[in-house]
């Protein structure tokens, strides 16, 4: 006795493919919706340094002096700096990191298929980590996901929903250019 053997194949599964397939070809540079992503970073990120008072980050923590009623942090950088808001701008050089790509301490390259930006200021990993901590205060300053209603303002909100959208209709544009 044989056994016959039948397959099918759906049309609409291989002509998916070949699409997914084309677009890889066609789309290959990203560049310009990498510079539309960093040019919102920087844009949205000022925000962060113009506080002129704690915004949603979590307000100095200690006792506070019954006089001034200041805590010793916040009396210690007044008194080194001369101001305890804004925050995150004792020296400036976190600030001056996350406000353009060209800064002192900018961490900011665009190829056609990747883009890295931040800051290369070392103290920076401390204000933004979650770990318990004794001197540097939680001030969180890169938002791009799930955190940013925590303490973002509502400029660096609907960040990741912009981005998406940047390279979305880059994808879009270029795949119809290359179907023509």
């Amino acid at each position: 006795m044989s056994e016959s053997f039948t397959s099918y194949t759906v049309d609409n599964d291989n002509r998916f493919k070949n699409a997914i397939k084309k677009a890889s070809e066609l789309v290959t540079d990203f560049r310009i919706p990498f510079g539309l992503i960093l040019r919102d970073f920087y844009k949205s990120q000022q925000a962060i340094f113009m506080l002129k008072g704690p915004g949603k980050y979590p307000p100095f923590k200690g006792p506070k002096d019954p006089i001034t009623n200041l805590t010793r942090y916040q009396a210690a950088k007044i008194k080194k700096v001369g101001f305890d808001y804004p925050l995150l701008v004792r020296t400036g050089a976190l600030a001056a990191s996350l406000l353009g790509p060209n800064n002192k301490g900018s961490i900011s390259k665009i190829t056609p298929l990747t883009l890295s930006f931040g800051s290369s200021i070392k103290y920076g990993i401390y204000h933004q980590s979650d770990e318990p901590r004794k001197k540097i205060p939680l001030r969180k300053f890169l938002f791009i996901g799930p955190e940013a209603p925590t303490f973002a303002t509502s400029e660096q909100m609907g960040r990741a929903e912009r981005w998406v959208g940047y390279i979305e209709d880059h994808f879009i544009r270029q795949f119809k250019k290359g179907l023509t």
